[in-house]
């Protein structure tokens, strides 16, 4: 079955991608302002959005090329969702390909995120906007994260 992925042409440089995707400022400024970052590969970094939460342990940091992610907790703490921590065992990669321009070609897979899973459209949703979110700040400064004051990401 096929997992989420999708591919953007963003104009930023891939260096400027990779901070956004593998420091505390840049995840905060495009997906979550409530998360604990680690900044070298084996570190686990806590993403928070209300009472959901996703760990992910660092896989690989490949400056301008790669950010690897792999889950090893989560609650999705929807009451319709039988299965609260889905996430468990995927793994979330992001490739950067400088194109010309100073452009980077992103693609993005949520690697075990498939349509089989209940939070599959709510998960689907959530990466539509947050990597909107990634291509909103690396392009012109300004991301939409979730915000600490916001009450979840989730909605079934």
């Amino acid at each position: 079955m096929k997992h989420y992925q999708r591919q953007i042409l963003l104009s930023a440089t891939p260096a400027a991608v990779y901070q956004a995707l593998a420091t505390p400022e840049g995840l905060r400024s495009w997906w979550t302002q409530t998360c604990d970052i680690a900044t070298a590969v084996g570190g686990r970094s806590t993403f928070r959005f209300g009472e959901h939460y996703k760990v992910m342990q660092v896989k690989s940091l490949a400056p301008e090329r790669e950010v690897r992610w792999h889950c090893v907790e989560a609650l999705i703490n929807v009451d319709a969702f039988t299965r609260k921590d889905e996430w468990v065992g995927t793994d979330i990669v992001f490739k950067l390909t400088p194109q010309p321009g100073g452009k980077t070609l992103l693609d993005f897979e949520h690697v075990g995120l498939t349509p089989d899973f209940e939070c599959f459209g709510v998960c689907e949703r959530g990466w539509d906007l947050y990597l909107g979110s990634l291509q909103s700040l690396v392009e012109t400064g300004q991301g939409t994260p979730h915000l600490s004051t916001q009450a979840n990401c989730c909605s079934a």
